[in-house]
C-alpha cells in the first residue's frame, strides 16, 4: 500500500471515529432527556429503564451501554441540572468559579455577594427541582442512591465554603468562623429548604429568593447600625 493510500485510510478511520463519538454523545443526551421526563412524570421507583428507553426510542441495551444503570441516569440528571448540558464529575473546586461568573467577589460588599449567590441558588433550584425531588424519592428506596445523594450534598457543602471564603472573616458576625458560616449557608440555601418553602408552603421563587437572602444576611453578617 502506498503512502497516500495509507494516509487516506487513516483519515477515513479518523472521520468514522469522530462520527461515532458524535452519535454516542447524541444517544446519551437523548436518553438523559427522556429520563428527566419520565422521572418527573412517574417518580424514581416507577421510572423503569424500559419506559425510559421507549421514550428515548432506543434499546434497553443502549441505555445500559450509555449510562450503566437507572442510578447512573439519576446522577446524570442531577449533574446536568447543576452544571449544564454536559454532565460529568461535579467538582467543588470548579463550581465556585462557575457560580460567580463575571461577578468579582474581591471588591464586593458581603451583602452584594450574598445577594448574588442567593440569586444563583434560586436559578439552580428552579432548574433542579425535578432532580431534588427524584433524588429524595430514590434515597428512600435505594441505599446506594442515598449514599450518592449524601456525596453530592458534601460537594455542595464544600462549594459553599469555598465561595464564602471571599468574605473577610472580620466582616462576619462576631464569633462566627468562616467554616461555620459556610455550614450555616449550606443549611439555609439547601434542597430541603426549597422543598419546605416552595413545594410545601407555596412560596413563589421571588419570595424564596428574598427569604434566603435576608436569612443569610441575618445569620452571617453583623447587624446594620
Amino acid at each position: 500500500m502506498s503512502k497516500s493510500e495509507t494516509e487516506s485510510r487513516t483519515r477515513r478511520t479518523s472521520r468514522q471515529r469522530e462520527a461515532g463519538a458524535v452519535t454516542r454523545a447524541e444517544t446519551r443526551r437523548r436518553i438523559l432527556a427522556a429520563a428527566i421526563e419520565v422521572f418527573g412524570e412517574s417518580g424514581y421507583a416507577a421510572a423503569t429503564v424500559t419506559k425510559i428507553a421507549e421514550r428515548a426510542d432506543v434499546s434497553v441495551q443502549s441505555l445500559y451501554s450509555s449510562w450503566g444503570s437507572k442510578r447512573g441516569l439519576l446522577r446524570g440528571m442531577m449533574e446536568s441540572q447543576v452544571i449544564g448540558d454536559n454532565p460529568g464529575s461535579v467538582n467543588p473546586d470548579d463550581m465556585p468559579l462557575a457560580i460567580l461568573g463575571t461577578f468579582d467577589p474581591t471588591t464586593a460588599d458581603p451583602r452584594d455577594l450574598i445577594a448574588h449567590l442567593t440569586h444563583q441558588f434560586r436559578l439552580l433550584a428552579e432548574r433542579a427541582a425535578v432532580g431534588f425531588k427524584t433524588y429524595a424519592q430514590a434515597a428512600a428506596v435505594d441505599p446506594e442512591a442515598a449514599e450518592d445523594w449524601q456525596a453530592l450534598m458534601e460537594v455542595r457543602r464544600m462549594s459553599i465554603r469555598n465561595l464564602l471564603t471571599n468574605i473577610d472573616p472580620a466582616r462576619l458576625r462576631p464569633g462566627l468562623t468562616p467554616e461555620a458560616a459556610g455550614d450555616t449557608a449550606w443549611v439555609i440555601a439547601s434542597p430541603q429548604t426549597h422543598q419546605q418553602l416552595v413545594a410545601t408552603a407555596g412560596f413563589t421563587y421571588d419570595e424564596f429568593e428574598d427569604w434566603v437572602r435576608e436569612t443569610l444576611c441575618a445569620a452571617l453578617l453583623p447587624d446594620r447600625h
